[in-house]
């Protein structure tokens, strides 16, 4: 594996990590951050992919909510 590539995984699973437990402390580190680094550039990418599995979740939780909203109501009209 070439060392940018490692580089690029280890910033990956931190951005990932530090998204889900110290948000706003990423938040901190990355800010005005513009660099062709391979751990920022994987620092910055697992921030977004939290952030996108984060909206996938809350999106399944509100279909799950509504469907079952949908549901009650049908049971009361019957």
């Amino acid at each position: 594996m070439e060392h940018n590539e490692k580089q690029y995984i280890a910033g990956f699973n931190n951005g990932y990590i530090l998204a889900n437990h110290e948000p706003l402390t990423l938040s901190s580190v990355v800010k005005g951050l513009q660099s062709d680094n391979s751990y920022i550039k994987g620092l910055l990418q697992g921030q977004l992919e939290f952030e996108k599995v984060q909206s996938r979740y809350r999106l399944n939780e509100l279909s799950r909510l509504r469907d079952k909203s949908i549901d009650k109501k049908n049971r009361d009209m019957e």
